[in-house]
């Protein structure tokens, strides 16, 4: 009876502690990624085929309005209560570009978002897998 209890006992606190962990959750990402360096390089008078080679396919065709793309992305973080979006409108006149609207902040204007290189050394990995963890616990 006594045996009968420690496992009990036993798979009960494993069931207790397999609740205390947090599920994965990962980033959603939909739409178009909008680079805000492709976007400056988007010239007012581009044919379509110009934009779409730059910028991909636009998510929204409208067949009402044949003559507008829209460039949508949305970001929302795992564990972030908010969603990054952004909404890039591209208006055409004879198949020629004739209008930009949209809320792409640049890089000037936004330092966090800069590209930075990072050069990380690494040592090359000695022992197999169980002396490099035991190292880690006791070093």
């Amino acid at each position: 009876m006594s045996r009968f209890l420690r496992i009990t006992g036993i798979l009960l606190a494993l069931l207790l502690l397999t609740s205390c962990i947090r599920t994965y959750k990962h980033d959603v990402q939909q739409g178009n990624i909008v680079d805000p360096d492709r976007m400056a390089r988007l010239e007012l008078g581009m044919s379509k085929n110009d934009v779409q080679a730059l910028l991909g396919t636009s998510l929204l065709q409208d067949t009402f309005h044949p003559d507008r793309w829209d460039y949508y992305y949305s970001l929302r973080k795992a564990r972030a209560k908010d969603t990054e979006q952004h909404l890039i409108t591209l208006y055409f006149k004879n198949d020629k570009l004739s209008r930009i609207v949209g809320n792409v902040v640049s890089n000037e204007e936004n330092p966090a978002r800069q590209t930075k290189t990072v050069i990380i050394d690494e040592k090359p990995a000695t022992g197999g897998i169980i002396q490099r963890g035991w190292d880690k616990i006791w070093k």
